[in-house]
């Protein structure tokens, strides 16, 4: 509905409010992925909607990246 009705600045949110359903970004699952090891972390950074913000999250929690 939000594609067909050109809403789509307002996915990211919608999800975000629907949490408590089980909906989760993109961004949130990479970083899922990565707490699980099953993904580095850049490549987190490589498939996230915000980079910026991600690369901003894993320096946070020790990751090492190759380039910073």
């Amino acid at each position: 509905s939000l594609i067909r009705e050109n809403k789509t600045f307002r996915i990211n949110s919608d999800i975000q409010t629907g949490a408590n359903l089980g909906m989760i970004t993109m961004d949130t699952h990479l970083m899922s992925l990565f707490n699980r090891e099953l993904i580095t972390a850049d490549e987190c950074v490589e498939k996230a909607q915000d980079p910026v913000l991600m690369r901003d999250k894993l320096v946070a929690v020790g990751a090492k990246l190759k380039a910073l």
